[in-house]
């Protein structure tokens, strides 16, 4: 929603009012999870009915009041700094977790992903409770969006994997990807269009490795491949070829097709780095190389290595 260019185009407070209501009912109705809409002095706005299920407090008795007053007195210094970095920062979305007052007075520790939006002015939080969670640990390395290996994940699994390439005389190709025209997405057809494209996109950056929880999202539209060979370095090259050939198919939101392109940093070790620090430096600074050179392509760490674009998809990049 493009509130500037409602008020350009005469639109009053009371209607502005009325399409907000609009868009939280429908966010909410449609989460499963615990869902609130907090506005810039921390008042909740609204909630919806998930919250009775899991705390106690049905929506009309959080309605009007301080999210502050439900935080456990601890959290409350790092939880505050965490929303106020979403007005301050050029990032959007936040993720952590604090322990939440119920209706019963007992604390339960819930996971917030919020999203802010400049235009409304509103924080949008989706909210899951981490006491019903068996698997404490999948919770913690994989990302709540895409259902895809955190970067907690990657910080675990690299060391380990380039000690067994080394061990086996092996290759492991680390691909950094940023996705080219994300942003473009995100303010043409909203935050909630661009989660649809990363969930997509995941899906299918999944299909195109031979090990699925070696598909890392490290955050916003960022993520890591990983993918070893038996001293095959082409391998990666294929591999390459067809995620941007995956990626550049469209999505459908809406009944709206919307186009991204993905920028590509490959470092490999042990040639290029044997350790996870090093590797992980190369590969990024590829991968900017890779953007300045048109977007879209893929570029190895190693100044040697050919610098690759998928013929074809020049249109595609002229968008990006």
């Amino acid at each position: 929603m493009n509130v500037k260019a409602l008020l350009e185009d005469g639109a009053g407070g009371e209607y502005l009012s009325h399409l907000f209501s609009i868009e939280r009912y429908a966010w909410m109705a449609l989460s499963y999870d615990m869902a609130l809409a907090v506005d810039m002095d921390g008042c909740i706005l609204e909630a919806n009915a998930a919250w009775a299920r899991a705390s106690g407090h049905w929506p009309e008795t959080l309605r009007g009041q301080y999210l502050l007053e439900y935080m456990d007195f601890d959290d409350r210094e790092r939880v505050l700094a965490k929303f106020q970095s979403l007005n301050t920062s050029d990032a959007s979305t936040t993720t952590f977790d604090f322990r939440f007052r119920c209706a019963d007075e007992d604390f339960k520790r819930f996971n917030w992903n919020v999203l802010f939006s400049p235009d409304s002015e509103i924080f949008y939080c989706i909210v899951k409770d981490l006491s019903d969670v068996h698997d404490l640990r999948h919770a913690a390395y994989h990302d709540t969006l895409t259902g895809l290996p955190n970067r907690l994940f990657l910080t675990d699994a690299l060391p380990r994997l380039i000690e067994a390439a080394a061990e086996h005389d092996h290759i492991l190709a680390l691909m950094f990807l940023d996705l080219d025209g994300f942003k473009q997405v995100n303010d043409t057809l909203g935050h909630q269009a661009g989660d649809v494209l990363l969930q997509t996109v995941a899906e299918r950056l999944r299909q195109c490795i031979s090990r699925p929880e070696n598909c890392v999202r490290l955050g916003g539209d960022e993520f890591v491949l990983l993918e070893t060979w038996p001293c095959d370095c082409h391998g990666a090259v294929r591999l390459a070829e067809s995620v941007i050939a995956a990626v550049n198919q469209p999505v459908l939101i809406d009944d709206k097709e919307a186009h991204v392109g993905v920028s590509i940093g490959i470092a490999l070790a042990p040639q290029d780095a044997e350790e996870p620090a090093p590797l992980m430096e190369l590969a990024d600074q590829a991968m900017y190389r890779a953007k300045r050179g048109g977007k879209n392509r893929f570029v190895f760490a190693t100044e040697s290595m050919e610098v690759c674009a998928v013929p074809g998809l020049e249109s595609l990049e002229a968008k990006a």
